[in-house]
């Protein structure tokens, strides 16, 4: 994985990598744009449900979310997920019109305030959330 600095502002070893662990991945879907790109994490079931409901995309698996974060993207699958501090940075690839599920261990944060930031392969930042844990 190359780590380009415009995008990690640290030396590779301070990062911790999280791993995406794919839950639903979606080429096209009726409610997708080939222009859209954004991002959402979710802490809890009932508010990845509403979220998927509100946007036509139908899931039906299980999240421990004791252990897990769940991860949505529109536009632009996750490849790599690394922690450091208040920042989690993203890495994908263009998926037009599509989505991607993916959840990531909740374990390695030691902050409470989360920042996420989803970037593009030439280092542009894509999207971007805040929560708080």
């Amino acid at each position: 994985m190359h780590f380009d600095r415009d995008v990690f502002k640290y030396p590779a070893v301070e990062y911790i990598p999280l791993y995406p662990y794919t839950l639903a991945l979606q080429r096209e879907w009726p409610g997708g744009s080939p222009e859209q790109v954004s991002l959402y994490v979710f802490r809890d079931q009932e508010s990845l449900q509403s979220e998927l409901s509100s946007l036509g995309i139908t899931f039906a698996g299980e999240v421990n979310f004791e252990n897990h974060l769940v991860i949505l993207t529109l536009g632009y699958p996750i490849t790599h997920a690394y922690y450091r501090g208040h920042t989690v940075i993203l890495l994908g690839n263009p998926l037009p019109g599509g989505y991607h599920i993916a959840r990531i261990p909740r374990r390695y944060f030691y902050k409470d305030r989360i920042h996420f930031a989803l970037y593009g392969g030439k280092a542009e930042k894509l999207a971007w959330t805040n929560i708080v844990l």
